[in-house]
């Protein structure tokens, strides 16, 4: 049975003439009645009856059309959904990102523009840190990371720094640094800082080391958090200060009493990059990566 069978029985149906139906499907009605008796070979049983003012459905037939009649509906849905998915406007996009990534507005932006355009294309987030998004990347779990490095030992995977972002000290507000416009290492180096854990920030520690052994200082690690968003929080209640990206700033909201103060170092800042495959054929998946070129 294929698609063409269909299409001819239920022309018939609605025409209720095969010399009707034929002309309407621009055949003659011969090869017509000889499709017919094709399809109803295979289902078994007779479908129409002639009558004297054509034909009409047996109740084999009405049961055989109370089925069939949403195929071509369906087909032309398959079809649709085939070409989106063919041109990446519909599926699903599966992005990760780190704590601190999602406050950068680069990738905020990113996905709503992306969101905006592709409204019927799925965006599905994951949060972890940024040595998880290389692997789950790398397995397919993800399509596309953001993450904070700009450096992959990982041959299968692409990577494309976005931008570089600065480095900032996040103070309690009633500090004495707080209304500065910068701060040099030295001034904070007795400080209690306060720092996302290291398995989950490795590259944030290491620019805060390298730029720490520029200067010659030595900081004073006193607590440690799972994720940098709730770095803020502390800050506020005075239990510490931070070195954090400086979109983290966008994540503290009103009542939060955190001064945000540059640092003085040309250095200061960290990668934000995107991660995806080497060899990635999801147009959905190309589309959004044409977003940072």
């Amino acid at each position: 049975m294929e698609l063409r069978h269909l299409r001819y029985f239920l022309a018939i149906v609605n025409a209720k003439s095969f010399t009707h139906a034929a002309e309407t499907l621009g055949i003659g009605q011969p090869p017509l009645s000889m499709q017919i008796r094709d399809l109803e070979k295979e289902v078994g049983t007779e479908l129409f009856h002639r009558v004297a003012r054509g034909v009409e459905l047996t109740p084999a037939g009405n049961e055989f059309y109370q089925v069939v009649k949403a195929i071509p509906e369906l087909v032309e849905t398959a079809k649709t959904a085939a070409l989106k998915a063919s041109r990446g406007e519909s599926g699903i996009l599966k992005v990760g990102f780190t704590t601190s990534s999602v406050f950068n507005r680069a990738v905020t932006q990113s996905v709503k523009t992306f969101s905006k355009k592709y409204p019927s294309l799925e965006m599905q987030f994951e949060e972890t840190h940024t040595n998880m998004l290389i692997n789950s990347v790398n397995n397919g779990t993800l399509d596309v990371a953001f993450v904070r490095t700009e450096h992959l030992a990982e041959t299968a995977l692409r990577l494309q720094v976005i931008l570089h972002e600065p480095l900032v000290v996040a103070l309690p507000m009633d500090h004495p640094l707080a209304q500065r416009s910068e701060i040099s290492l030295h001034e904070i180096a007795a400080e209690p800082l306060i720092m996302c854990q290291q398995e989950r920030s490795r590259f944030l520690h290491s620019t805060i080391r390298r730029i720490s052994d520029e200067e010659g200082v030595t900081l004073t690690y006193k607590r440690t958090t799972p994720t940098v968003a709730s770095i803020i929080n502390l800050v506020s209640a005075g239990l510490g200060i931070s070195i954090v990206p400086a979109s983290l700033e966008n994540n503290a909201s009103a009542g939060i009493d955190v001064a945000f103060v540059k640092i003085n170092h040309k250095n200061a800042n960290v990668p934000l990059s995107i991660i995806s495959r080497v060899n990635e054929r999801s147009p959905a998946v190309n589309h959004f990566l044409k977003m940072f070129v």
